[in-house]
């Protein structure tokens, strides 16, 4: 029995310092490693240079253009997938375009591309894996796939220069926009069934929603008219927001929102009614949590009065909706009182 487990060991430490490519292949001008994932459907991944154990030595720069074919003892496999940390810590590396074909793009296999800049997915859907982009800070430019059917932005959280990002027309799900610490606006193909963008931010296809204001945007935030809610966390983690116009077609709202905003200047409330921003004790209430207690809120004269009747008064725990899910607890200090209203004859000068 201890023979047999010997031979298991020594046979598992090989298969670890084993290569990881079967060949080679210099692509206009650098070398790129490949793996033949399948004879009989060749196909091949692109790898890296011998063991995962080795320390790499970054040979490659620039921008790379991996190939959708490639050619090896005149059998031609095509490339359908980047396999694992198979770019990871080549420090020169600027950008990647990525060809159709490619389904598959595993753990961290550009981890530590602190260069990387660009990149451009294939038009088809990509399955990715763990830490795909991990320690990538650099990245300002990303082409998302054609024909994906959603994107999860979580990817590329470790960069600190994405600042724009275009949503194509097939998009059906956004995940991770929140991750982005250096967004700031937010495109959509004006094709897309299920989004819009307006002002850079991020809405449903009838404008009826907004889901989220990049968190890198400042200054001023104008909601577009016919927007009726504010998903809850669309405008929370926007800390350099001064200036919020909210419509007059506006039903919901959380009083969270502002929370965090220390730079808030100004509040436009365009709707005669008051909407009701948090509850307690199942009692709808207008307020919104402010940092900076000199925030103005902004009315009609005509609807002051209801503003001010309506407001929150005590300290609490106030939920988002009639149904008290989730309560929250808000100190006095922190809801504004009449001295923040001031009533206006009309809107035009704001």
């Amino acid at each position: 029995m201890k023979s047999k487990h010997l031979i298991v060991g020594l046979l598992l430490f090989a298969g670890i310092g084993a290569s990881a490519h079967d060949f080679s292949a210099t692509v206009n001008g650098q070398c790129l490693y490949f793996d033949i994932t399948s004879k009989t459907q060749k196909t091949a991944a692109v790898t890296y240079n011998g063991s995962i154990t080795d320390k790499k030595v970054p040979n490659l720069e620039g921008i790379i253009e991996i190939p959708s074919k490639i050619k090896y003892n005149n059998v031609v496999y095509e490339v359908s997938a980047i396999g694992q940390k198979a770019f990871a810590n080549d420090k020169q590396l600027k950008g990647i375009i990525i060809p159709s074909g490619v389904k598959s793009i595993g753990d961290f296999a550009f981890e530590g591309c602190d260069s990387l800049a660009s990149i451009v997915f294939p038009g088809n859907p990509v399955t990715l894996g763990q830490g795909v982009f991990f320690r990538c800070s650099e990245i300002t430019d990303v082409t998302i796939g054609s024909d994906w059917k959603s994107i999860n932005l979580t990817m590329f959280r470790w960069s600190h220069k994405l600042s724009a990002v275009n949503i194509p027309a097939k998009i059906e799900k956004i995940q991770g926009v929140k991750k982005l610490k250096s967004l700031s606006s937010i495109s959509v193909d004006p094709n897309n069934s299920r989004f819009m963008s307006d002002s850079g931010m991020l809405y449903s296809k009838d404008g009826s929603t907004l889901y989220a204001c990049p968190r890198a945007y400042t200054g001023k935030v104008i909601i577009k008219e016919g927007t009726s809610k504010i998903q809850a966390g669309a405008l929370m983690d926007c800390v350099d927001i001064t200036y919020i116009d909210f419509p007059s077609s506006l039903q919901a709202v959380s009083f969270r929102e502002t929370s965090r905003m220390k730079g808030l200047e100004t509040i436009i409330m365009r709707s005669e009614s008051p909407v009701y921003t948090g509850y307690l004790n199942g009692e709808g209430k207008f307020f919104f949590k402010l940092c900076n207690a000199k925030t103005s809120i902004i009315v009609l004269s005509s609807s002051k009065d209801k503003y001010i009747t309506s407001l929150a008064s005590e300290t609490g725990e106030y939920s988002d909706n009639a149904s008290n899910d989730i309560p929250y607890m808000v100190d006095i200090t922190e809801i504004p009182t009449k001295k923040n209203f001031k009533g206006v004859k009309n809107f035009n000068k704001y």
